[in-house]
This record gives structure tokens, C-alpha cells and sequence, in this order.
């Protein structure tokens, strides 16, 4: 929850371009093992990148996340 002292997380200025390119993936429907065929890593690597994600944004899931990257115009 953010009170009125805090500033919404961006996820721009919050997330790495490896998340970020990892996201986009995400957003079209891809498996983390698709993802890591993609990217050449590890299913756990993955793994790890979208559990920091989700603590990063404070969100429960990767759906609140594909939402909130939509909404702030990261994924079109």
C-alpha cells in the first residue's frame, strides 16, 4: 500500500532491462521455459528474475504485474 509520503514504484526506474525483456515475454503468453530458451538461461534464473519482479513492484503476481507494465505504457 502507498501512503502519501511515498511515490508509486515505476517500473521503468525500478526494474533491470534483463526483467524488463523478461516481462515482455511474460505479457505474450510465454512459459519460463520458453523464456529461458529465449534468452539462453537457466529455467530457475527465470524463476528468479520474476520472483524479484514481484518484490521489486510489490505486487502478488505476474498478472498485477503485466497490468501495471500496460498501464504505465512499458508493454503496448
Amino acid at each position: 500500500m502507498i501512503t502519501d509520503t511515498q511515490q508509486p514504484l515505476l517500473i521503468s526506474n525500478t526494474l533491470t532491462a534483463r526483467e524488463i525483456e523478461i516481462l515482455k515475454f511474460l505479457a505474450q503468453g510465454y512459459t519460463s521455459k520458453r523464456i529461458s530458451e529465449a534468452c539462453e538461461i537457466s529455467v530457475l534464473t527465470v524463476q528468479t528474475h520474476r520472483r524479484n519482479m514481484l518484490k521489486k513492484m510489490q505486487l502478488l503476481n505476474s498478472h498485477q504485474l503485466i497490468g501495471h507494465a500496460y498501464r504505465e505504457g512499458v508493454l503496448q
